[in-house]
């Protein structure tokens, strides 16, 4: 294996220039203009009646996919633009410009589903057996199927255009208040401003019992002081989506959000409810952990500070032998695009400053390439970050030659492939440990990744809904705010934590994401499937890569509950199967409850 290079990504090879690239220029103004030019044809093919010329509507259709294709580059590469450097102001206006670009995008979905819509049953029926239609037959069929349930194309486009001043302009202004929210610090003897990230790094991380304490003192106190600000940006992105569900006639507040997951709303409730049922294990760990702590007030950082530290810090390079090991264990073709992954420089992962917080993984679909984002600073935490945002590129890699349509995918899903490849590479590594130390500090790390899944999204779920319901009778003050999060979070501890993290609302940013309603509860939905996939690939491993590669192949073709039936056989509208999911987690657990015992005597 070569050694790295660098812990810098290359993104001149995408566009040379970064946020003044004159390439990046061009391709956005051809967009706009290859948007107008679509735009009149689909006009002109509606102004005619019982115009079904196959041909056109096929020509049509392929033109919105290499648009669509195009956008999703420019797009996803100002977002990597942006977070190596959250000072350019460049890349947010072109982030805003990207923006228009995708409301014009949506109007001319509008207008095809109209045409599709429009079509005699038996020529729409010859439309989708055609060769080129075919693969995107799944997303073709489901726009049609859910036309009645929008506005006419004008108004839909009218709420597009609203949106960017609108919703979306209220989620950049939270982003850039985010942002300038910065937290002081007694570090190294003198006080620096932290950001919010650097902040609950430390009040989490941190060896230091007394910087944990202060960094989570100082999160609170900077946010109770910003607090009424966010609550209204807060309060307005609600409103606004309430606004659009009402106008469209949607009594359902989770219509949107399992549409856009391709899932029933009944498996859903049914994984939450798989949830509740297994909540004596959660709680048992956590009053384990509470006890080992001897704090005499359980906080927040509490449950997710790590009470036993690995020996030795993960250096980058031992982070990509342990990757690229397990990788390669469990398929030659996951390991090479791994090791290509890092011999091409797609990754960012230096610490500095003026870098966003978070990971992610962007899809390029022109260049069929990735980029993935993180800050990676030693511990088998970021590993697990490192292969969790490889397991998205990998995914992006079996589906970037599906036509674009294809891969428009469920967050859901989505999460799944990241979450398998955690799952790869964390396991073995606590197999292979000896000192049990380590091992104990290993078990904390997926059990705490796991309660996240199973606990603390479960949670936001049910606070978000409850804000909802509550922003329907007017706005919701920041007091009223902290009460719907405080009541959700001690229904599920118990009452075990004194002191919460009631302004957790300010600094999760899927709160306040635009196009995603109800943004948290995916990603469990995508942990307990991929914990599922998981055991079904300890139980077969013979031949299950294949599998594996088909499923994600297939992820934008698919309702999540088809993929489980064709390429996992097994039927995901049955309990059994998300409570089969909880296992890994629940056998963590036991092991580590096993293993701490002989502390609390």
């Amino acid at each position: 294996m070569n050694q790295l290079r660098t812990q810098n990504w290359n993104l001149n090879s995408l566009f040379d220039g970064g946020s003044q690239s004159i390439q990046l220029t061009r391709l956005m103004n051809r967009l706009i203009d290859n948007l107008k030019e679509l735009n009149q044809s689909l006009e002109a093919h509606l102004s005619v009646q019982e115009n079904n010329n196959l041909q056109q509507i096929i020509t049509m259709i392929l033109q919105l996919q290499t648009i669509l294709s195009e956008w999703e580059e420019v797009d996803e590469y100002l977002a990597c633009v942006y977070a190596e450097n959250v000072d350019d102001n460049t890349a947010i206006n072109l982030i805003e410009k990207s923006d228009s670009i995708k409301v014009e995008i949506e109007t001319v979905k509008v207008k095809l589903t109209q045409l599709l819509v429009s079509l005699p049953d038996h020529i729409w029926n010859e439309l989708i057996k055609l060769e080129d239609i075919k693969p995107i037959s799944f997303y073709l069929e489901k726009q049609k199927n859910n036309a009645n349930d929008r506005l006419p194309a004008e108004m839909e486009r009218l709420i597009n255009v609203l949106s960017i001043n609108g919703m979306k302009g209220w989620e950049q202004q939270h982003q850039l208040m985010l942002s300038k929210l910065t937290v002081p610090l007694e570090l190294d003897g003198e006080t620096r401003s932290v950001s919010i990230g650097q902040a609950l790094n430390y009040a989490i991380h941190s060896k230091n019992d007394s910087l944990r304490k202060q960094a989570a003192f100082g999160i609170n106190e900077v946010c109770e002081a910003e607090a009424v600000v966010f609550a209204s940006v807060f309060n307005r992105i609600a409103g606004s989506r309430l606004d659009i569900y009402e106008q469209r006639g949607w009594t359902n507040l989770l219509k949107e959000a399992v549409e856009q997951n391709d899932m029933n709303e009944e498996t859903l409730y049914l994984a939450i409810s798989s949830i509740d049922k297994n909540k004596t294990k959660y709680i048992t760990y956590i009053q384990r952990k509470l006890e080992l702590s001897q704090t005499e007030k359980a906080s927040w950082f509490d449950l997710v500070t790590p009470l036993f530290a690995p020996v030795e810090k993960i250096p980058y390079c031992k982070a990509k032998e342990i990757i690229l090991k397990q990788f390669y264990q469990f398929s030659e073709k996951l390991g090479c695009f791994a090791e290509m992954v890092f011999e091409q420089d797609w990754i960012e992962s230096e610490n500095r400053p003026r870098k966003m917080e978070g990971g992610f993984c962007a899809s390029m679909p022109q260049t069929k390439e990735s980029r993935i984002f993180l800050t990676y600073r030693e511990t088998y935490q970021d590993v697990l970050t490192l292969a969790h945002e490889l397991g998205h590129a990998y995914h992006n890699f079996i589906i970037h030659d599906e036509p674009a349509l294809a891969q428009q995918k469920g967050i859901s899903v989505a999460e799944t492939a990241s979450t398998f490849m955690e799952n790869l590479v964390l396991d073995e590594v606590i197999k292979q440990t000896s000192n049990e130390q380590d091992k104990l500090a290993l078990l904390e790390i997926k059990i705490k990744n796991g309660l996240m899944y199973v606990g603390a999204v479960p949670n936001m779920f049910r606070f978000e809904k409850a804000f909802y319901e509550k922003r329907k009778q007017g706005l919701v003050t920041v007091l009223e705010i902290k009460k719907l999060l405080s009541d959700v979070e001690n229904s599920f501890y118990e009452g075990q934590i004194e002191d919460l993290a009631l302004y957790k609302w300010m600094y999760t940013s899927h709160f306040y994401d635009a196009e995603k309603p109800f943004y948290n509860i995916p990603y469990t939905i995508g942990y307990l499937f991929s914990n599922g996939i998981y055991e079904m690939a300890n139980l077969e491993p013979n031949g299950f890569e294949e599998r594996y590669d088909e499923l994600l192949r297939n992820s934008g073709r698919m309702t999540i509950e088809q993929l489980a039936e064709i390429f996992l056989k097994v039927d995901i509208s049955k309990s059994e199967f998300w409570y089969a999911a909880q296992q890994p987690l629940n056998d963590a657990i036991d092991e580590y409850m096993r293993l701490t015992e002989k502390y609390c005597m």
